[in-house]
């Protein structure tokens, strides 16, 4: 009787755990390393230039719904000047792949929330500000082999700035403002053990 019970919960559990073979790797856990591009605009960063960058990401891949953690950072500089800003932070990654019959792709909705650091350097004077980012998007994942795919997504946000600090006398803290981006991503998840 337990065996069968054993095997029945098994059975009916399967469709909840079961990916689709065009979704994500076929390992519970995969790294992703992608690069990308950055596109900041609006408010305090709308005299940014799009500006290269890169992420690594650990994913958790139980079913259609993954969660994912890592780092993205990204360069650029302020137009007309010779002051260049970096784009930093860690983020958390929920991720739902849609099932669309493929053996090969698979489309995928995505939100990102980060805590995000801005850098900006002028000559030999720098300053940080740490602060908030939210991104909703998507993509499509492209099968590869079961253990890699490829992973071509975009996503659309805002981002908070926060505040800065001047070195004076006495210290000046000034608020960065906010603004929003569009983050372009190129990149490969390789599925990591069984």
């Amino acid at each position: 009787m337990y065996r069968f019970r054993k095997y029945l919960l098994a059975l009916m559990l399967a469709p909840m755990l079961a990916l689709p073979a065009s979704a994500q790797t076929a390992s519970r856990v995969s790294l992703q390393v992608s690069a990308l591009g950055s596109v900041p605009f609006s408010g305090g960063l709308s005299a940014v230039n799009l500006g290269p960058g890169f992420e690594v990401q650990i994913r958790f891949n139980p079913s259609a719904f993954s969660i994912g953690g890592g780092f993205e950072i990204s360069w650029h500089e302020i137009e007309d000047s010779e002051r260049k800003v970096r784009l930093s932070g860690v983020f958390v990654e929920p991720r739902y792949v849609l099932d669309v019959g493929s053996e090969t792709f698979a489309p995928y909705l995505a939100g990102r929330l980060a805590v995000s650091q801005t850098r900006f350097e002028i000559s030999r004077f720098s300053n940080t500000a740490t602060g908030f980012t939210a991104n909703v998007g998507g993509g499509i994942l492209f099968v590869l082999s079961p253990k890699v795919n490829l992973d071509v997504g975009a996503s659309i946000g805002a981002k908070d700035l926060g505040s800065a600090t001047v070195d004076s006398n006495p210290p000046t803290v000034f608020d960065l403002g906010s603004g929003a981006n569009v983050i372009l991503r190129v990149g490969l998840a390789f599925g990591l053990g069984g």
